[in-house]
């Protein structure tokens, strides 16, 4: 039996495939019924029965359940195997939400093992295994238009393996949009022009419409219509319908290539964008990525073939079928994945076995090869008397035989071509009887290119606490790119006390997005929430908690806490799902950040930055196309634009944020020099070796900090203030002068407005008296006593610092 995963199934948006892995071959499988590669991502129910695939297209209400897909695509498998384990690809762009939505829907439809495979790296798999053909190294672009989605990755190929250097792309962006187009754009005008609607579009779009029931047939002809249009420059779209008048208008649309063109130019433009700008963050230009690979069934449309070459100048590989490359690569892939499943059952099964050998084992080879036969070696470390080693083939084609354990070992082992080889080695005492040590199988690709892991599309970030800001700032755990599986433990402290018994809570967020926005802004994938009620005694500000987060290749995420102080350790996995979205609540967001938009804009304006400004004001364009579409978008609609809006509010959301950050920026280092060269020269006065020692801590880091987040240079002006305070609150010259600032502030600005004045009194008499530290304690009982401290209204914050 195989130990292996081998089959890869394309779970698409609009079409799904299956195949599997053997001998270094790959087999798609057939529909029994029609006998097609491909089976339509869409279930349809009708009455008491369940249709899936083609049928269930004809009908109106198809809803897509991801596991039922899976499972009819189970029964495209016509060899009788059992499939409990299976490699499902995802788009490099989805979210950790979306990626485990997918795995979930795998585990619905009977799979008891579920690995996720980012569909670039599936793709690219499919192109470079091709059969007889050598590649070079050097970097490729692929470039997915699916029927949903847009990817495009930057992968690097070296010394026969791939790694994912970059990617970009838009969850909703893809054949369906272009679906969508041809309707709002093209058809509906056509039918307005023929009868009377009120309100034709939202008749359609809405779950309640008159005309929802032809939403869904149009959106079909508009797919045939476009499929056709790749291969003639004509097509006619035929239908039915009854205008508010009921009158029944049969329409023959004629829709051209040219026309179709035009609509879909600005669409296809936005996707080299796409391309272009992951090779300016990558510093790569057009001569040396060696190819573009073109996957998913859109990149047929001439149009997207020729404006590719036109405007990126890369050759455009069109040798693998782009509607079943992911499949393919997936089942490459499943061909070379162990099954844990199956290791799990091994490890059980009953073996004798002697007294535990404590041995180190340390092995070194190459992972894939183009040769037949490969170098291996291990280093080991322990009692090697009497001890003994075999290593042997998976398949059992190999076998070196038992022979003495050496603290050095050396074996050529032969390969299977075009195969993924697993040796196992073994080691056993003199009796023959197999020693407990623990080796990781040896695991050889031939003839075919592996994967170097599969990167973050996203940082990953916890939320703390800005204590002296009243705010939250997000702090890295993971970088975007950064290679799956990782882990990771880091201490931090305890912002404020939580007691225990009561209803505040510690909270450890963590989330997905990007580290220079607001956690607000950004996707939250696992909160632990310790209560002051889950605690056995007081959590004390200053106390530490350990953090270890682990994320595994599949995107499940494992918070661990343990609290020191307490000794309670809190644990949890998180594999989140579901996204909903609130339509009124998103029409709040869009209103506050048009609110928030047009505030920035109007300083950014006096401040004379108008390249700022135009970006600003690009997107408040933006959200007011957003709120339109909103205001028109039923609350029942059963479309999936409520998640494309809520997508691009966020995107949006990140540029306002970013907007005339450049003079933010500029500002605070300038405030940051600004207070460091007051605390150096106060330093350099007072002679204090502790002031000294202060200093220098805060201005180690200076080049890392000032090229950092803008909370983390105002965390550093904020301890060069509070050292200027400690250098200074004992010069009367100085305290004199905050007392003034204070003392001219209305009575009415503090609490107790009579106190404030007596304090106001005493304060000037400590002055005549030059006493420094009276003044001092009278200035803290102002500061104190201060209603509005001309602070913005604080954040409840994390607990975390």
């Amino acid at each position: 039996m195989s130990t292996t995963i081998n089959f890869g199934i394309d779970l698409g948006t609009t079409n799904s495939l299956i195949a599997k892995s053997s001998g270094g071959n790959v087999e798609i499988f057939k529909n029994p019924a029609g006998h097609k590669e491909t089976l339509p991502s869409v279930v349809g129910f009708r009455k008491e029965r369940v249709l899936v695939g083609d049928k269930a297209r004809e009908f109106i209400t198809p809803i897509q359940l991801s596991s039922m897909v899976l499972a009819e695509l189970k029964n495209f498998v016509y060899t009788g195997e059992s499939l409990g384990s299976a490699i499902i690809t995802i788009p490099a762009s989805f979210d950790t939400m979306q990626s485990n939505a997918t795995k979930e829907a795998g585990y619905k439809a009977g799979f008891s093992e579920v690995v996720l495979l980012q569909e670039p790296i599936a793709a690219c798999l499919a192109f470079v295994n091709k059969n007889g053909e050598k590649i070079e190294d050097g970097n490729r672009l692929v470039y997915d238009l699916g029927g949903g989605t847009f990817d495009v990755a930057l992968v690097s190929i070296k010394n026969g393996e791939m790694q994912v250097i970059d990617h970009e792309g838009n969850n909703y962006l893809g054949g369906v949009d272009v679906d969508n187009l041809i309707i709002e754009k093209f058809i509906i005008p056509e039918i307005e022009k023929k009868g009377k609607f009120a309100n034709l579009k939202q008749e359609l779009k809405s779950a309640s419409g008159k005309h929802n029931k032809l939403y869904y047939e149009l959106l079909y002809k508009a797919e045939e219509a476009k499929i056709m249009l790749s291969n003639t420059n004509t097509t006619d779209i035929e239908f039915e319908i009854d205008d508010d008048e009921d009158e029944t208008l049969d329409l023959v649309i004629s829709f051209t290539r040219e026309q179709f063109n035009e609509l879909i130019k600005p669409m296809v433009a936005e996707t080299i964008s796409f391309s272009r700008a992951i090779l300016d963050r990558n510093k790569i230009s057009a001569e040396n990525v060696n190819e573009v690979m073109l996957v998913g069934g859109s990149t047929y449309i001439p149009l997207v073939r020729q404006m590719l070459q036109q405007e990126l100048s890369i050759v455009v590989n069109t040798s693998v079928d782009p509607t079943t490359a992911v499949v393919v690569g997936a089942a490459y892939y499943a061909g070379t994945k162990p099954r844990v499943v199956q290791a799990t059952a091994s490890v059980q099964s009953p073996v004798i076995m002697a007294a535990e050998q404590s041995l180190q084992v340390k092995t070194a080879y190459q992972r894939s090869s183009n040769e037949t036969m490969e170098y291996f070696s291990a280093l080991i470390q322990g009692d090697l008397s009497d001890v003994f080693y075999r290593i042997t083939r998976e398949d059992g084609g190999f076998d070196s035989g038992i022979r003495p354990a050496k603290s050095r070992i050396e074996e050529v082992l032969y390969l299977l071509p075009n195969s993924f080889n697993q040796f196992r080695l073994s080691f056993f005492n003199g009796a023959q009887v197999q020693l407990p040590v623990n080796v990781p199988l040896i695991e050889i690709m031939q003839g075919k290119f592996t994967v170097y892991g599969q990167p973050l599309p996203n940082d990953i970030c916890l939320e703390v606490d800005d204590v002296i800001n009243k705010t939250t700032y997000l702090e890295v755990l993971f970088e975007k790119n950064a290679i799956l599986p990782i882990k990771k433990t880091i201490v931090k402290t305890l912002s404020r006390t939580i007691v225990k018994s009561s209803n505040d809570q510690l909270l450890i967020n963590v989330l997905e997005g990007s580290r220079y926005a607001t956690a607000q802004s950004n996707l939250p994938i696992g909160v632990i929430g310790i209560s002051g009620k889950d605690i056995n005694i007081d959590l004390i500000k200053g106390s530490d908690i350990d953090l270890t987060i682990e994320i595994t290749e599949s995107r499940d995420i494992k918070i661990n806490a343990y609290v020191n102080i307490s000794g309670q350790e809190f644990s949890e996995v998180f594999t989140p799902t579901s996204r909903n979205i609130n339509l009124e609540r998103l029409k709040e967001e869009v209103e506050y950040l048009q609110r928030v938009a047009n505030k920035d804009l109007a300083k950014l304006i006096n401040n004379e930055d108008y390249e700022s400004g135009r970006k600003l004001q690009d997107a408040i364009t933006n959200l007011d196309a957003i709120q339109d579409r909103l205001n028109y978008l039923a609350s029942d609609d059963v479309t999936d634009e409520k998640f494309q809006l809520e997508d691009q509010k966020r995107k949006i959301a990140t540029i306002i944020d970013g907007a005339g950050k450049d003079n933010r920026v500029r500002e605070i280092r300038e405030r940051y020099f600004e207070r460091k060269e007051i605390a150096a020269y106060f330093v350099g006065q007072l002679q204090n070796e502790h002031f000294k020692k202060r200093f220098t801590q805060i201005t180690q880091d200076e080049n890392e900090v000032l090229n950092g987040s803008e909370s983390a240079i105002k965390r550093k002006i904020d301890e060069l203030d509070h050292l200027n305070w400690d250098m200074r609150k004992r010069d009367l010259s100085y305290l004199s002068g905050v007392f003034m600032y204070y003392s001219m502030r209305p009575d009415a600005d503090y609490r107790d407005p009579s106190r404030a004045a007596q304090l106001k009194q005493r304060g000037e008499s400590a002055i005549e008296r030059k006493s420094a530290d009276e003044l001092l304690n009278i200035l803290y009982a102002l500061y104190d006593m201060l209603i509005d401290k001309g602070e913005d209204e604080p954040l409840k914050g994390t607990g975390l610092g």
